[in-house]
């Protein structure tokens, strides 16, 4: 991002001591225009929590009851700051322009549910997003943990899901407006989602990017460069977790323990282990006594 250029005529004029016709004398003048700048930079970094993450590509939930069962937690982060080199101090009333990709271009199924836009506590009064709209529309509860994928299906891979690009029509636009920011400061956003997975039923590897950039400052002679845009980019890939049917491991375990008990007893009865020397009675015990008398 650059300042708006300062712009200087210069103006030089050119005399001969012959006498030239009227009509030829409009090329005796040059007007030159030198613009003058000086760096406004002002920076956005985005980039996703977890560049690459799995998902289930199996059959997922249709109507989901709450946001943990959509699908994994996705989350893109957002800095803004003012470079050092900048020729401004400050800035007020940032506009920030987010292009979401909600939906799936080819089928318009949800896609990166957008649950929440989280501004933490000490910069809530000066960040202000206008995402009611597209922000949690079914109204689901915002769960915080992370749900694990837990099939595999091999699939091909889905066409990418991109924002940056202009001709999108799976991305919903909103903005969000950093009110006072100095040089030093970082204002941070960071935007959670959840994968609808069961979009993704049957497909493969797919890359979803999400689009953010500077329209407008409250300085109105400012002009935006490269560093005023940000593309943050998840990579999704189907698990490679099996499912495990647990139920067999644990008869099969019950029916080998009982085999080698069977085994072990057989066994201790041929080494006579169950065979046991019977105890003296008292009637012999008297015959050997009056014997010995």
């Amino acid at each position: 991002m650059r300042s708006k250029e300062l712009k200087f005529n210069f103006e030089a004029r050119v005399n001969e001591p012959s006498e030239e016709l009227e009509t030829l004398m409009d090329d005796n003048r040059q007007t030159v225009v030198i613009k003058v700048g000086y760096p406004a930079r002002l920076e956005l970094r985005g980039r996703p929590l977890r560049e690459k993450q799995p998902y289930n590509n199996g059959k997922a939930e249709i109507n989901p009851s709450s946001a943990d069962k959509i699908g994994p937690d996705v989350r893109h982060e957002l800095e803004i700051s003012i470079s050092e080199n900048s020729g401004y101090t400050s800035f007020s009333d940032i506009k920030l322009e987010i292009k979401w990709p909600l939906y799936m271009s080819e089928t318009r199924k949800f896609l990166l549910y957008l649950v929440d836009i989280f501004i933490v506590q000490d910069q809530r009064s000066n960040i202000v997003c206008d995402s009611k709209n597209f922000e949690n529309p079914n109204n689901y509860q915002q769960e915080l943990y992370v749900k694990s994928p837990s099939k595999r299906s091999v699939a091909s891979d889905a066409p990418p899901q991109d924002c940056s690009e202009g001709d999108s029509s799976a991305c919903v636009t909103f903005t969000c407006t950093v009110k006072e920011l100095a040089k030093g400061e970082t204002a941070n956003i960071q935007f959670r989602a959840r994968l609808w997975e069961d979009t993704l039923y049957t497909l493969g590897n797919i890359n979803v990017t999400s689009y953010v950039q500077v329209t407008s400052v409250a300085q109105g002679d400012v002009v935006f460069g490269p560093e005023g845009k940000s593309a943050m980019k998840s990579q999704f890939y189907p698990s490679t977790a099996t499912v495990k049917n647990y139920l067999w491991i644990i008869i099969g375990s019950i029916i080998a323990g009982i085999l080698l008990l069977i085994i072990l007893i057989i066994v201790l009865w041929k080494c006579g282990f169950f065979k046991r020397k019977a105890p003296p009675t008292i009637a012999a015990s008297a015959h050997d006594a009056g014997g010995a008398s």
